[in-house]
């Protein structure tokens, strides 16, 4: 068997991970830490926005979308109202809770902008390395948010990556803990996002959906063709849909893009037993073409009315709860297919 590293220099000459630090504008002091595994994939993921990924590519293919606000650094964020929106690159995981997803609300006297803080926290404690102590070499990154005030909640969010050398797939690790010594009510969502060329009206999606429900008229009138895609248009307005999805005895379920024109998909699996909502935004305006697929804990209508509802989630103290996806790349006819074929008999 050939040995790979008898033709390597520096084993990033193919794959590794590398930090490094913007250095203008409003992203400006960011950190940020440019993965490639050796295999075609490549991704962007920002140390100082919550881990998150700015940018993901395969083959030199964009799979994302990154919005005109750019890459924003954490100082920029203001919680108030909308105006998260400010500094919301997309990218293609943008990370939203810990204890508010959705609307702006004002909950027991406390405000609560849209989708919460935790995207605009730095991580701590993080790491970037190829772990070679198996055959199967890994690249990790690793690191924890906090969201905590005194006297108030006290929550932390600990990711890794693990992203295998030559392979087209990768895990996203995510666990909430409550360190604090109350229940602690929590929201948790993984706003993950396709964009142009992968997104085009050449992209299917495919959703093994048994209900889906629109979340206002804007989304009502598109309903029945909640699932096409459609050229950018000038006075497009957002669409969004809530998805109760099937999945198999363990919970399992997959929601994917693909795009036959490309030969390419990308497909999201996760648990509906610790995801147990689905959002789907539409937004195919000029400039802000983008498709987004939401796996949540919750259903996403801000904090005031899940709790008016009695369906908030609590944390009990000292205890933890995890969520996690995996995104596999699909790459030519056979793969596409298989995968579609799959997904219909859930």
């Amino acid at each position: 068997m050939k040995n790979q590293l008898d033709y390597l220099g520096h084993p990033y000459q193919m794959y590794g991970a590398v930090s490094y630090e913007y250095s203008q504008g409003k992203a400006k002091g960011v950190k940020a830490i440019a993965v490639k595994n050796g295999s075609g994939l490549e991704m962007n993921i920002l140390e100082d926005r919550c881990l998150d990924i700015s940018h993901l590519s395969f083959n030199g293919i964009n799979l994302s979308y990154l919005s005109k606000c750019g890459i924003v650094g954490p100082e920029y964020y203001n919680k108030e109202g909308l105006e998260f929106l400010q500094s919301f690159f997309v990218g293609f995981l943008t990370t939203c809770g810990l204890r508010n997803i959705g609307a702006p609300c004002t909950c027991n006297g406390e405000s609560f902008g849209l989708h919460g803080c935790i995207s605009n926290i730095p991580a701590e404690e993080t790491a970037a390395y190829v772990d070679d102590s198996e055959e199967q070499k890994v690249i990790r990154i690793n690191g924890i948010m906090r969201e905590a005030r005194i006297f108030r909640e006290n929550l932390i969010l600990r990711r890794s990556y693990e992203i295998p050398v030559g392979k087209n797939y990768f895990l996203i690790r995510n666990q909430i803990k409550n360190i604090g010594f109350v229940p602690e009510p929590y929201m948790f969502m993984l706003h993950m996002n396709f964009g142009y060329p992968f997104l085009s009206p050449d992209a299917r999606l495919v959703i093994p959906s048994e209900q889906v429900e629109p979340r206002d008229d804007d989304a009502r009138a598109g309903l029945s063709s909640y699932a096409s895609i459609v050229e950018p248009e000038s006075t497009y307005r957002e669409q969004v849909f809530f998805h109760r999805l099937r999945s198999k005895t363990d919970g399992q379920t997959a929601v994917g893009l693909v795009n036959k024109a490309l030969n390419l998909g990308v497909v999201l699996s996760y648990n509906t037993n610790k995801f147990t909502n689905t959002t789907q935004w539409k937004q195919f305006a000029k400039g802000d073409y983008v498709l987004g697929i939401e796996p949540a804990s919750c259903k996403m209508l801000g904090r005031a009315e899940a709790q008016k509802q009695e369906i908030l989630n609590y944390l009990m103290p000292q205890k933890a709860t995890n969520f996690d996806v995996r995104v596999d790349i699909l790459e030519g006819k056979e793969a596409i297919d298989l995968f579609i074929n799959d997904e219909n008999n859930l």
